[in-house]
């Protein structure tokens, strides 16, 4: 054992890391600190406890190294106080972003590193110096770091907004007195290490082979009250064919006429969190056939259990508009002479998925087999079909790598990679290469 631990336990007791009061890490240490420094009338053998009881709570509550993170937090504090002040006034939070997203992963703790360097610039977290106090407002401090993710993620379009929302969630679901800065630290890093990860096709690639398909009762009609509503509700039905979709259907009442608008719902995985991302007929539909969608409404789900589910409706841009909460109905039996009699307003109706199967990998194309439901719709007497492998195509390796065909009612088609949400609609022209 050396004495440096003592210099680190001074450091988080001066920079408030672990709790907002100092009196609360004297209870959880049981060591009084005075000047900003450790009492030297404990034994040194009771302040190295103390330091491993802090190294421990790092570890299982917040996922972090304790000794890299204060190492990382004195470099960055001395890095930018050994900065010009005119250069700290050019610089630009988002452009640090960029620059971690694209620099090289072989930066050791680079994550740690840029999630310092944004909370300590955005003055959410003191420099390693820091003897200012107690900590106010804990929460304030994450709220805002959100809300400059999200800015930053709504101008630069650089992550599915899921993710994110599942960050805030974990957030959210931690009581306020357990609300510290080495957790906001923690979080800042996770939440750039996903922005990172998302914008890497091979990582996101990764992320996607660590799911596993599960079916989940959810099946059934929902509406917004526990007691039911036949003039408005919803339906979610298990795709037989397809065993991570669901397709949701909303019914409601107007002009004296059922009708219908039509849904297709994925299911995902991320940081151990089950969720459904749902999307319309037409929003779908666009995205797969242009890339991209501008002005279209889409759902995100963030949890479901046995007798509700609670979703989130966002816009084109991935953010908020309002939370729903709906309740499955026993009575279902009341609600089916509406559902044969609606009118379905989404057109063309999205029919179905069919997985695809890969039969071969070059250095130049990956190989499908086409289903025979494909070449109907494409009205083809081609057995497969050859996509150029592209960069973002080069985490495709194996034959058993998955990806879909989705088929409208149209006969339009169109090739799904949902591991990086990249869409390739299928027509002549792509057949004949």
């Amino acid at each position: 054992m050396t004495n440096n631990f003592i210099t680190d336990l001074n450091a988080i007791n001066r920079t408030f890391l672990f709790f907002n009061v100092r009196k609360d890490l004297e209870d959880f240490t049981g060591l009084n600190f005075s000047n900003n420094n450790t009492s030297a009338k404990f034994s040194f053998e009771k302040r190295y406890n103390a330091y491993e009881k802090l190294s421990d709570y790092a570890k299982n509550n917040c996922n972090v190294d304790l000794k890299i993170l204060l190492e990382t937090y004195e470099e960055i504090s001395k890095l930018i106080t050994d900065e010009k002040p005119s250069t700290l006034k050019e610089l630009n939070i988002y452009d640090i972003i960029d620059d971690f997203i694209n620099e090289n992963d072989k930066v050791e703790n680079l994550s740690l590193k840029a999630a310092f360097l944004v909370l300590i610039l955005t003055g959410l977290l003191p420099k390693y110096s820091s003897r200012k106090g107690n900590v106010e407002n804990i929460e304030n401090n994450f709220e805002k770091f959100y809300s400059l993710i999200e800015d930053y993620c709504k101008k630069n379009g650089k992550i599915d907004y899921g993710y994110l929302k599942i960050h805030r969630e974990q957030f959210q679901q931690v009581d306020s007195q357990d609300l510290s800065r080495i957790l906001l630290i923690s979080i800042a890093s996770d939440v750039l290490t996903t922005l990172k990860n998302y914008n890497n096709p091979q990582s996101r690639f990764a992320f996607s082979k660590d799911f596993r398909t599960e079916f989940y009762d959810i099946d059934g009609i929902y509406c917004n009250t526990k007691d039911g509503n036949i003039n408005d509700f919803w339906t979610l039905e298990y795709d037989d064919n397809e065993k991570k979709n669901y397709f949701l259907s909303h019914y409601f009442t107007r002009n004296n006429r059922t009708e219908c608008v039509f849904y297709q719902a994925v299911m995902k995985n991320y940081l151990s969190l089950t969720h459904l991302t749902v999307m319309s007929e037409k929003f779908w539909r666009t995205f797969c056939e242009n890339g991209s969608v501008e002005n279209e409404q889409a759902l995100f789900w963030i949890e479901f259990s046995s007798d509700k589910i609670s979703f989130e409706r966002i816009d084109s841009d991935g953010f908020d508009i309002d939370l729903t909460v709906l309740y499955r109905v026993d009575n279902i039996d009341s609600y089916v002479p509406k559902i044969e009699n609606s009118v379905l307003i989404t057109e063309p109706k999205y029919l179905y998925t069919k997985s695809g199967k890969i039969t071969a990998v070059t250095e130049d194309y990956l190989i499908f087999e086409l289903p025979d439901d494909v070449k109907s719709a494409l009205k083809t007497t081609e057995k497969q079909l050859k996509i150029p492998r592209t960069d973002d195509l080069r985490c495709y390796e194996s034959i058993n790598d998955e990806v879909c065909f989705v088929i409208f009612e149209d006969k339009k088609v169109c090739l799904a990679f949902y591991a990086l949400n990249k869409f390739i609609p299928i027509n002549q022209t792509v057949l004949q290469v």
